[in-house]
């Protein structure tokens, strides 16, 4: 697992209080309903905050954050 997705998933198991343990890459974290959209939202501060980027408002689709594997691909796009 990539040093990023680490990352993300540290500060939801310490920060947003959610189980980890049986969370993979791939698993659909809205769509499965692992966070909701006030987890979501704290979570894409966090983001923002740590990898030093806005998010623009059209990017804030599942496409883009419903999975680690997701976010992860969006936050390389953005820092490039």
């Amino acid at each position: 697992m990539s040093d990023i997705i680490e990352v993300l998933k540290s500060y939801m198991r310490d920060d947003l209080d959610i189980d980890t343990s049986k969370i993979t890459s791939e698993t659909l974290l809205v769509s499965e309903g692992v966070i909701d959209s006030f987890s979501l939202i704290a979570l894409l501060t966090f983001i923002e905050s740590t990898f030093k980027f806005r998010a623009g408002a059209t990017d804030l689709n599942l496409a883009n954050f419903d999975s680690l594997d997701r976010i992860h691909r969006y936050i390389e796009m953005c820092k490039a």
